[in-house]
C-alpha cells in the first residue's frame, strides 16, 4: 500500500475519471459511484498540486464535469463531485473514450507535459451505442500514452471491459459484483499504482 504521497504512483499524475451513468446504473448506485470517486480522490495528492483530476460522465451523450485545471483543492473537488448529476440513458462508451483522448488530455484543459496521464473507467454495462467503435477508441486512448484502468460492476460478459485497460490487462482490470463492493477498491488501485504499475 502507498503510505506516503511522494512515493505513490499517482503522484505527478493527470488523472481523468470516466463514469458510466446509464439507466442500468440507477440514481442510487450512481451516488455509490460518486462516493468511490471521493474516496479515491482523498488518496490523491491534490492540495499540493501533484495530482490533477478531471471527470467525465456518459450515458447516451458525454458530459465533461470538470477539466484537469478546474480545481486545485481537495475540498472544492469533493464538493464538485457531490454536485455531479445523474443523467441516465444508453451506454456510449466509445464517445466517452473519444472525449477522454481528444478533450480531457489537452494542454488547454490542463494536461501537463512530462506528467503521466491516467484514466479510470467505471462501467456497469456493455456499449449499446457505437459499439463497434468502442475497442478502436480504447486502442487510440492507449496509443496516445494514457494509462488506463477499467472497473466493471456486475458484468455477465467482461469481453469488452477487458479491451479497455492498459496491459497487462489482468493487473489493470477490476471487477465487482455490485456497487457496494466499490467501497475499498480505491486502495487496491492505489496499491497497484504504488507498486510501479504506471511508472
Amino acid at each position: 500500500m502507498c503510505m506516503s504521497a511522494p512515493k505513490c504512483g499517482l503522484t505527478e499524475t493527470d488523472l481523468v475519471m470516466v463514469l458510466d451513468s446509464s439507466t442500468s446504473v440507477t440514481a442510487q448506485n450512481f451516488e455509490k459511484m460518486k462516493q468511490f470517486v471521493k474516496d479515491l480522490l482523498k488518496e490523491a495528492d491534490v492540495d499540493r498540486g501533484s495530482t490533477q483530476v478531471g471527470i467525465v460522465t456518459y450515458s447516451t451523450a458525454v458530459y465533461i464535469q470538470f477539466h484537469l485545471n478546474k480545481y486545485h483543492s481537495l475540498s472544492a473537488m469533493l464538493r464538485a463531485v457531490d454536485e455531479i448529476p445523474y443523467r441516465y440513458g444508453s451506454t456510449n462508451t466509445a464517445d466517452s473514450l473519444k472525449v477522454l483522448r481528444s478533450q480531457m488530455f489537452t494542454s488547454h484543459n490542463g494536461d501537463r507535459p512530462n506528467v503521466r496521464n491516467v484514466a479510470i473507467i467505471v462501467t456497469d454495462g456493455v456499449s449499446n451505442i457505437n459499439g463497434r467503435r468502442t475497442v478502436p477508441e480504447a486502442e487510440m486512448v492507449r496509443s496516445s500514452g494514457i494509462y488506463v484502468y477499467a472497473i466493471g460492476i456486475g458484468l455477465a460478459d467482461e469481453t469488452e471491459l477487458r479491451e479497455l485497460p492498459s496491459h497487462p490487462v489482468s493487473e489493470n482490470t477490476y471487477t465487482v459484483q455490485d456497487f457496494d463492493e466499490l467501497q475499498g477498491l480505491e486502495q487496491k488501485i492505489f496499491t497497484s499504482a504504488c507498486l510501479g504499475g504506471i511508472y
